[in-house]
């Protein structure tokens, strides 16, 4: 009895290790540089916990009920599927339909491949995704901005894109703009 008993001591000892080298290495996380080209990695956010879902070192937003707040999407895959889920997500939160509340547009900075998406040469295939974007941007739901730093790295100008789309000198410091203006992440 007393070896079964100082086994399992050991056990949840070596468990309550394990259990808090893995909180101080998710303390240690740093986000990964918006110029990166490391893909980050990703948990889809229905198998986290709601009170996990944010950006690092960034509040969470807060509920509805707790008044009006300025929120930004995050981009983190740059596709058009992402997209689509961000744009639709703010829609969402415009009506009501969500858990958030806010009176300004959701700031969305476009900072990597999915910025060909609004090329004035790929309209036709991204017709649906490009005409949702500029509705929720004429109806103040969304403020949508490209990095110009990306676009010029991909040999792509102002006038490729629609006027709709505002150009940022840098897409990461405008991310950085965001936070510290208190934008929380949704």
């Amino acid at each position: 009895m007393v070896s079964f008993g100082f086994s399992l001591l050991k056990h949840s000892v070596r468990g309550l290790a394990i259990g808090l080298f893995c909180v101080s290495a998710v303390a240690e996380l740093k986000p990964i540089p918006a110029d990166s080209s490391a893909p980050a990695p990703v948990v889809p956010e229905s198998e986290l916990p709601q009170d996990m879902i944010k950006a690092p070192g960034v509040a969470n937003a807060a509920p509805k009920d707790q008044g009006p707040q300025k929120l930004q999407a995050l981009v983190q895959l740059h596709t058009a599927e992402e997209l689509r889920s961000l744009l639709s997500r703010a829609e969402q939160i415009a009506n009501g339909e969500a858990e958030y509340n806010t009176d300004e547009p959701i700031a969305l900075v476009l900072h990597g491949s999915e910025i060909e998406i609004f090329k004035r040469s790929n309209y036709r295939d991204n017709k649906d995704l490009v005409d949702l974007a500029a509705r929720l941007d004429a109806f103040n739901v969304v403020d949508l901005k490209v990095c110009r730093r990306w676009m010029g790295e991909n040999n792509l100008s102002e006038g490729d894109l629609p006027p709709f789309l505002e150009a940022v000198p840098y897409g990461g410091e405008e991310i950085q703009r965001l936070d510290g203006a208190g934008y929380a992440y949704f």
